[in-house]
């Protein structure tokens, strides 16, 4: 059985909006993204995905991405540089302590794959989506999808905007020494387009507060803003630029905050893996004849693939499924917009 806390753990089940509120949110959350876009194409067009390491300090890469910390306060003043204050990027972390200085992440670099495939396994509207998402991906604890604003549609079909709750591990907490972290906040997927036409996914995650979202016991409330865009720049290559800021509340100190956002960061090495895991998945249900004809031709090249599914009971289980190679390679390399467009219409592929 894959871990699984997601059942029964919606907090607050009574947060909703109105159609004047929903607006509001979608005009914020385009301010948001425009905001975060124009730092990716000066990254991309001026800067020439060049990294300021007078101005950023490594901390972990994992294949060809590469995680950063933007240097103290102190360190910046040295060199006679100013803190980068991202736009938009404290606007929503309530900080009790001014004197406190959140660290700056940074994550470039590249991942193997196509753009819609790793758009497929980012866009996760649902609470069963989230949490197949998420055992692929393991990039948070437990979550819950407080009010949908802008769902998946068969135009749009990697777009959404979405209210969430989630915790997510943080240092020391199995010792009981630290209590549980958690957010509410805005979660945005969706695609742009630079000037040349190219196309640019994005995913956003900001906090947000309501009045239904009082702090809860025995749990710190945190606030982050933290974004992702992504590039296909050659077959086979997703050009990857993330940023964000994080404050986790209470009194973690940054050289354990900078480890655990790293690693955050890094997990978005598993996008790619888990759109193709869900394109599987639906191959699986709607093609399932043509799965099963070819599985009748002998064939010595097989695979065993550890897929997630939600059982009749509600269950997250993973199952080994035994394919031929063949019938990988067709799911693979299939459409993921497809895939996407039946996720936007309610096909439950995942049961």
């Amino acid at each position: 059985m894959v871990k699984d806390r997601f059942i029964n753990a919606n907090p607050y089940p009574d947060v909703n909006v109105s159609e004047e509120e929903r607006l509001q949110l979608i005009d914020l959350v385009d301010g948001f993204v425009q905001d975060y876009f124009q730092k990716y194409e000066k990254f991309v067009l001026v800067d020439k995905h060049q990294v300021d390491e007078r101005r950023w300090e490594h901390v972990k890469s994992k294949d060809n991405l590469h995680i950063y910390t933007e240097r103290s306060q102190k360190e910046l003043a040295s060199k006679g540089l100013q803190p980068e204050n991202a736009p938009s990027s404290t606007e929503l972390v309530d900080d009790d302590s001014p004197e406190k200085e959140l660290p700056v992440m940074l994550s470039v670099g590249t991942f193997v794959g196509e753009m819609d495939d790793l758009m497929f396994g980012v866009v996760n509207p649902t609470l069963d989506v989230m949490r197949i998402k998420a055992s692929y991906v393991h990039d948070l604890d437990s979550a819950a999808v407080l009010c949908p604003v802008v769902e998946p549609s068969e135009e749009e079909p990697f777009r959404s905007l979405v209210v969430k709750w989630m915790t997510i591990d943080v240092p020391l907490q199995s010792t009981n020494l630290v209590k549980c972290r958690d957010f509410v906040y805005i979660e945005a997927t969706g695609i742009l387009h630079f000037t040349n036409g190219d196309r640019v996914g994005y995913h956003l995650l900001h906090s947000i507060n309501f009045p239904q979202t009082k702090p809860l016991p025995n749990r710190i409330r945190g606030n982050l803003s933290v974004f992702g865009f992504f590039r296909q720049i050659e077959e086979n290559v997703i050009d990857n630029f993330a940023s964000g800021i994080v404050d986790p509340g209470g009194d973690i100190m940054r050289f354990l905050l900078i480890p655990a956002a790293a690693e955050a960061l890094l997990s978005a090495t598993n996008y790619v893996y888990c759109g193709q895991m869900k394109k599987i998945s639906w191959m699986l249900q709607r093609r399932r004849s043509a799965f099963e004809r070819q599985e009748q031709v002998k064939n010595s090249d097989e695979c065993i693939i550890r897929i997630s599914f939600i059982a009749l009971d509600g269950q997250l289980i993973q199952r080994k499924v035994t394919f031929c190679a063949k019938c990988v390679g067709m799911a693979t390399k299939c459409d993921a917009q497809d895939a996407a467009r039946d996720q936007a219409e309610g096909y439950a592929a995942y049961k």
